[in-house]
C-alpha cells in the first residue's frame, strides 16, 4: 500500500519536472499551541511543523506542495499522538483561467498509549479537481475518495467533495473559506461529517499583522458539533532584524457539543512563519484562519488540521 502511494508522488513529482519553472510561492511555520480543556478535562501542548508551496511552469502547469506535522503531548499523562499529513497536487491552468487537476493526500496518526502498545491509522485521499483563476480571485472544486489503513469495516465507501474560494486583495491581504463534506456509507455504516469556515489575513505597512479564522464541523449521525474561532496577530520581524520571518500569537477556542453536552478547549499559539520565494508576507500556517483558507480534501484531516 505504502509504496504504490510513494510511486505515484515519485510520478507526480518527475511530470513536473520537465519544465522550466516560472516562479515558487511558499511558506513554512514552526509552532507550538497549550490547550486547556474546560471542567478539568486537562490540558496539552502540540508542537507543529508546516510547509506549503507551489511551482509554477512555463507550459501551464502548476505543482503544489504541502507538509504537515503534529506532536500533541498531554500533561500528566504518559501517551502521545504524532500526525504526519502530506499532500500534493498537479494542475493545467488554460488561457481562459480554468484549470483542471488532481490531488493526492496521505495522514498517517501514531497514538502512543503508554501501555507498551501503539495504535496506528493512515488515510489516503485522491481525486479530480477544477476551478478558474483570474485576477486574484480563485476557484476550486474537487470530488474523490478515501481509503485507510486499517480498512473500513465490511468494505464501505468514503467519498468526498469540496469547493473553496480564496480572494486576493493585495500582497498584504487576502480571505477565503471552504465547505467540504466526506461521507462514508456501506455495509451498515452511516457517517456524515462536514466542514465549513472563513478566514482573512491583513499586514499594515508598520510589519504587524492580523488574522482571524471561524470554522464549524459537524458529524451529523454522531449528533456531534464542533465550532473553532481563531483571533491573532504577527509582526514581520525584517522591520527591526535581518530575520526574514514573522512571528504570530493566536487565540482560540474550540466549543465542542456532543448530543446536547457542551465544553470547550481553549488554545494559545506562538509561530515563526518564513515566507518563501516571490511571497513576502503569508498568513501563519498554524492558525486557524489558515485552516479556514486552505482545508484538506476531506473533512476528517481538515478538523485535525483545524483543531492543531
Amino acid at each position: 500500500m505504502k509504496t504504490s502511494k510513494i510511486s505515484i508522488v515519485a510520478i507526480i513529482s518527475m511530470t513536473a519536472g520537465v519544465a522550466s519553472a516560472q516562479d515558487f510561492r511558499g511558506a513554512a511555520t514552526l509552532g507550538y499551541g497549550h490547550s486547556s480543556i474546560s471542567d478539568g478535562g486537562g490540558d496539552f501542548s502540540t508542537f507543529t511543523g508546516d510547509a506549503t508551496g507551489a511551482l509554477s511552469f512555463d507550459n501551464g502547469l502548476h505543482w503544489g506542495l504541502d507538509a504537515k506535522y503534529y506532536y500533541v503531548v498531554p500533561d500528566d499523562v504518559s501517551s502521545d499522538v504524532t500526525v504526519w499529513d502530506l499532500g500534493t497536487t498537479l494542475n493545467y491552468q488554460f488561457n481562459s483561467g480554468g484549470v483542471l487537476g488532481g490531488y493526492l493526500d496521505y495522514a498517517d496518526t501514531e497514538l502512543d498509549t503508554g501501555l507498551g502498545f501503539d495504535l496506528s491509522t493512515d488515510i489516503t485521499s485522491y481525486g479530480i479537481s477544477g476551478g478558474y483563476v483570474a485576477e486574484g480571485v480563485g476557484i476550486e472544486a474537487w470530488i474523490g475518495e478515501s481509503t485507510t489503513s486499517p480498512s473500513l469495516p465490511g468494505g464501505a465507501d468514503w467519498t468526498d467533495i469540496g469547493a473553496l474560494f480564496r480572494y486576493q486583495l493585495s500582497d498584504s491581504a487576502a480571505f477565503g473559506g471552504h465547505y467540504v463534506r466526506s461521507e462514508i456509507s456501506g455495509s451498515g455504516a452511516d457517517l456524515d461529517l462536514y466542514s465549513i469556515g472563513l478566514g482573512g489575513y491583513y499586514q499594515f505597512a508598520s510589519g504587524w499583522g492580523t488574522y482571524a479564522g471561524l470554522v464549524h464541523q459537524s458529524f451529523s449521525d454522531l449528533d456531534t458539533d464542533l465550532t473553532t474561532f481563531g483571533v491573532g496577530v504577527d509582526y514581520n520581524l525584517l522591520e527591526i532584524s535581518p530575520i526574514p520571518a514573522q512571528f504570530s500569537l493566536e487565540l482560540a477556542r474550540t466549543d465542542i457539543d456532543v448530543a446536547g453536552t457542551s465544553g470547550d478547549i481553549d488554545t494559545i499559539r506562538v509561530g515563526l512563519t518564513f515566507p518563501l520565494g516571490d511571497r513576502s508576507a503569508a498568513t501563519p500556517l498554524n492558525s486557524v484562519a489558515r485552516a479556514a483558507m486552505a482545508p484538506r480534501h476531506n473533512a476528517l484531516t481538515t478538523l485535525t488540521d483545524t483543531a492543531f
